[in-house]
């Protein structure tokens, strides 16, 4: 999607209120001049990040859904020794998933609060942030616009005790009252495109002859969060993160759990002994206590491979294509090839797995687009301009060439999911998608100065260990399960 589509749906999404029709949202980009048919247009919201199907073709945005609704969440006694607070994920899911904690726009009923820099132990900031998932962490914590001092790729072996980060004075959110631990911010999202955050102070009830009717509620409420969410998870599974996990709990339990004496889900966890973290894959996911949390489950018992297969049309986005071919123009010209001698079959055999079914006429029409497309970005291409990201696409083409390949020859089996080992097939598709990610950043132009060299260096270092302990078997379950039923006649 170009960034003018991308901004009219995202306009759309982020603005929509009310439940809309597939109809509404087809007129809608129709009439703002988007050449897309019906069935791109449900391709687009069933994908979609910012928006829920629910029956009959109707949609609602997380906009809809979480504008206005009560959350809360109890700040803990070092960031009340130090007046300050950190956001980190507890915000989530109510703000826009795309949006750092240190981008958020926080705000009471008379201003608007400016953040500051503070400095807090590790260990408050690895709780604070644990909801993005393992994985995840460690860079939310780390590319924090505050933390000028600590790179992420200089922690590969320890961790420093304190970090800077953003906070929020908790003096300019209760200006007329000295808040005090065991006290709460109550908050809700007032404008969901602006990511902006309205905070008030919830005092906690300090009699403690009897239980408030507070503590009361809250109780209840976590009775509501744990039910909710294991009622959740058989339905959806272990979903996308733990944030989507989240979303979809408190979309479908919004009046239960989305009031104002309501407890928050890193008080839950701490409360609960039905639920907890669970490794899955690379990354980990909120999980009944005690189990692992599988690729396949009720949620999706009728998957084959055919659906991961499907799923692997991310690889032909303009972003992985324009990455291959940047590679090859700089192992050309390491080579000193001349144009003429450049081998666009080789190239398309690069991107595009072997496994994968290409008739002779898709072939031809790949290589004439595939090489008008390098002769675009031949022109344009700059070796000086592009030095120190030139070794890392190599590195990130040739890795995600072997998982695109792996994955590619699982999803064309036909094969049921439940054959192969679980948690490496987690693995494989999270590496697929992690690699999607990067690439598609690495290849956006205005991201280009920020992009992190060293850091996904070290990345693709930790990625290509993983893929090599999880390919042997993979390939080895492929084999076994694909030649089992087959005969040799004599």
């Amino acid at each position: 999607m170009n960034f003018d589509v991308s901004y009219i749906c995202n306009e759309y999404l982020f603005f929509q209120q009310d439940v809309f029709t597939l109809d509404e949202f087809y007129h809608y980009v129709r009439s703002h001049g988007v050449k897309i048919n019906k069935v791109q247009c449900r391709d687009l919201l069933n994908n979609s990040d910012y928006v829920f199907a629910l029956v009959n073709n109707e949609y609602v945005t997380r906009a809809g859904v979480f504008i206005g609704r009560w959350f809360s969440f109890m700040p803990s006694k070092e960031e009340v020794q130090k007046k300050h607070i950190l956001i980190g994920h507890r915000c989530m899911p109510f703000i826009n998933p795309d949006v750092a904690p240190d981008s958020i726009n926080v705000v009471t009923k008379t201003e608007r609060i400016e953040s500051e820099s503070t400095v807090f132990s590790m260990n408050l900031a690895l709780d604070v942030f644990a909801l993005y998932g393992e994985g995840y962490v460690l860079p939310y914590i780390l590319n924090d616009r505050a933390n000028k001092k600590v790179p992420l790729s200089s922690v590969q072996y320890s961790l420093p005790v304190e970090v800077e980060l953003t906070s929020w004075p908790l003096d300019k959110i209760s200006p007329d009252y000295k808040f005090r631990y065991g006290d709460r911010i109550l908050a809700r999202v007032v404008n969901w495109e602006e990511n902006v955050v309205e905070f008030s102070v919830l005092k906690a009830d300090r009699n403690t002859s009897a239980v408030s009717e507070q503590e009361l509620e809250r109780e209840e409420w976590y009775t509501y969060f744990e039910n909710g969410f294991l009622t959740n998870i058989e339905k959806n599974g272990p979903s996308e993160s733990i944030e989507q996990q989240l979303a979809y709990l408190f979309l479908e339990n919004q009046e239960q759990l989305c009031v104002r004496n309501c407890g928050s889900v890193e008080e839950f966890l701490k409360h609960t002994k039905k639920i907890g973290f669970a490794p899955y894959g690379v990354e980990s996911r909120i999980w009944k206590t005690g189990e692992n949390v599988p690729y396949i489950g009720s949620w999706n018992n009728e998957f084959s491979t055919d659906v991961v297969f499907s799923d692997m049309s991310m690889i032909f986005t303009p972003q992985v294509i324009d990455a291959y071919i940047k590679n090859f123009i700089s192992e050309a010209n390491k080579k000193k090839k001349k144009k003429e001698s450049a081998d666009f079959n080789l190239l398309v055999n690069q991107i595009f797995p072997t496994t994968l079914r290409i008739t002779g006429p898709e072939r031809k029409m790949l290589l004439l687009n595939i090489e008008k497309r390098h002769g675009i970005i031949e022109k344009e291409f700059n070796e000086f301009f592009e030095h120190k990201i030139i070794p890392v696409r190599k590195r990130i083409v040739e890795l995600f060439t072997q998982v695109s390949s792996l994955l590619c020859s699982i999803g064309c089996s036909g094969l049921k999911m439940e054959v192969f080992p679980q948690q490496e097939l987690v693995i494989l598709v999270q590496l697929f998608s992690h690699l999607i990610k990067i690439i598609e950043e690495m290849e956006n132009d205005y991201l280009r100065d920020s992009f992190p060299v060293d850091d996904i260096n070290l990345s693709i270092n930790g990625m290509d260990e993983t893929f090599y302990e999880v390919a042997p078997l993979l390939q080895s379950s492929l084999d076994e399960n694909m030649y089992k039923n087959i005969k040799i006649v004599e």
